[in-house]
């Protein structure tokens, strides 16, 4: 089914989506696969919306920079000779050519491979072979175009939009006030996994804020003694939602490696909080570590997602720290990998012509109340 049939179909087609969780229904299975629908996510989403795409720390000199795609989108970002950072797209303003290869590196200027177009660190053109003398083209405003780029808490978020909203209206939240005494930007990466997932992009975060499948798949792992009752979804404007929860720290048997983060000495021992900003970033919180994820998509149905872990800077300094880092470093791909396969069965299942969304039940408010906010967003004349 496409969107063109969507049209023609009697009534809403989310009218049991849009339901109290306690009587709504999953979406339908062809959101998660149909192509008009992905690239309409693009635009009202990828192309819209503040992403999280790192951290601070990632770029600790002038020079530094990283070219990724995000939505298939080539940019750059980088931290200048002044040691400010920018973002700005990875398009030669001559024929379009990525300026830099994707991946990490240091560098004291950007150069074209295809005619050598050369760019500084801001992104300015600083050089362009038999050019000069071409009417009309006006050398020195000639920049590559930026993208929107701020930061919280030590990680960086770009916007597409020129015309978005600041960064800091979207984060007037009580969740994300919260997530600010967690301190992130007193932490540092310690680990970094980068994988890919052949699923739509919507079914990485919604599998992070279902606890009705904790016990089931993570049962031997982090979750022996997460407490699924009772669990007190805070759900805010925008798809957001927060809680503080009990969970067993994210290393083998619960055992807190280095101890509590400094600030959280307070905190018991089993003290959890999570936070989810539309579209793709979920940050998890132990009293020990801080350990966010975000998604990106690659198509339809394939999906990037990385993850980092966190420890405060003064970790770094006790016995043991490489090794006890690969503890963590091994027991994240442990606890991801336990959900690869059954969100790879997902993607399989939402196409068979067998499927028929399933209820909704009170652990998945959470998950329900960002699928309300996705149609809202993406098909906002669905009542009919």
């Amino acid at each position: 089914m496409n969107t063109q049939t969507m049209r023609h179909e009697r009534g809403d087609p989310f009218e049991a989506t849009r339901q109290d969780v306690r009587r709504a229904r999953h979406l339908p299975g062809y959101v998660y696969y149909d192509p008009e629908i992905y690239a309409r996510e693009i635009d009202r989403i990828f192309r819209r919306d503040w992403l999280c795409i790192g951290r601070v720390e990632q770029y600790s000199n002038p020079g530094d920079y990283r070219a990724m795609r995000i939505a298939g989108e080539p940019i750059i970002v980088c931290r200048g000779q002044d040691n400010v950072l920018r973002a700005f797209a990875n398009v030669c303003r001559h024929r379009g050519v990525e300026v830099a290869p994707v991946g990490r590196g240091q560098a004291k200027q950007f150069s074209c491979p295809y005619h050598g177009w050369l760019y500084d660190l801001d992104g300015r053109l600083i050089g362009a072979p038999f050019s000069r003398d071409n009417e009309g083209f006006d050398f020195k405003s000639c920049r590559l175009p930026l993208v929107k780029l701020d930061t919280w808490c030590g990680y960086i978020f770009i916007n597409f939009d020129p015309a978005s909203v600041p960064l800091s209206r979207l984060l007037d939240d009580k969740g994300v006030r919260k997530a600010e005494t967690l301190h992130p930007e007193r932490t540092v990466i310690v680990d970094e996994y980068t994988f890919t997932l052949n699923c739509n992009w919507k079914f990485v975060p919604e599998n992070f804020m279902d606890i009705y499948h904790a016990k089931a798949i993570h049962g031997t792992s982090f979750a022996k003694h997460f407490q699924m009752e009772g669990f007190d979804f805070q759900l805010a404007p925008d798809g957001r939602y927060h809680a503080a929860y009990t969970s067993n720290t994210m290393a083998p048997d619960g055992e807190l490696l280095f101890g509590k983060m400094p600030w959280l000495e307070d905190k018991p021992n089993d003290y959890a909080f999570t936070v989810f900003l539309r579209p793709n970033f979920n940050l998890f919180a132990r009293v020990d570590l801080i350990q966010p994820l975000v998604c990106y998509p690659l198509g339809p149905e394939k999906t990037e997602v990385t993850a980092w872990t966190q420890l405060p800077v003064e970790f770094a300094s006790r016995p043991a720290f490489k090794e006890k880092c690969k503890v963590l470093a091994d027991f994240v791909r442990l606890v991801l990998a336990e959900d690869q396969e059954m969100i790879a069965s997902l993607q399989n299942g939402v196409h068979s012509r067998a499927f028929v969304p399933g209820p909704t039940v009170p652990l998945e408010a959470a998950i329900h109340h960002t699928l309300n906010d996705y149609v809202d967003r993406i098909f906002p004349d669905s009542r009919g």
